[in-house]
């Protein structure tokens, strides 16, 4: 649950962050599904005591793209914005 509670409340506020700064509702639609299926991904791969490493890392490869997008979209706008 710790790794949960440390990404995924971050992520939100950077895709709202995003949202806020004019970020097109398809990236923030595209950024949401990434968060949450990198969440699935991970807590399937967790779910057992032989954990499934796969499962895992692609949900945390997916966690940390959408943290990634989100922030690069936050400095693009920012930036463009003079």
């Amino acid at each position: 649950h710790g790794n949960f509670s440390e990404y995924a409340p971050f992520t939100l506020l950077l895709i709202f962050m995003l949202e806020l700064n004019g970020g097109a509702p398809q990236a923030i639609h595209g950024l949401c599904v990434l968060l949450l299926t990198g969440r699935v991904f991970h807590a399937w791969g967790v779910r057992k005591v032989d954990e499934n490493l796969a499962f895992r890392v692609a949900g945390m490869a997916l966690t940390f793209t959408s943290l990634l997008f989100a922030t690069l979209g936050i400095l693009y706008l920012a930036i463009s914005a003079g």
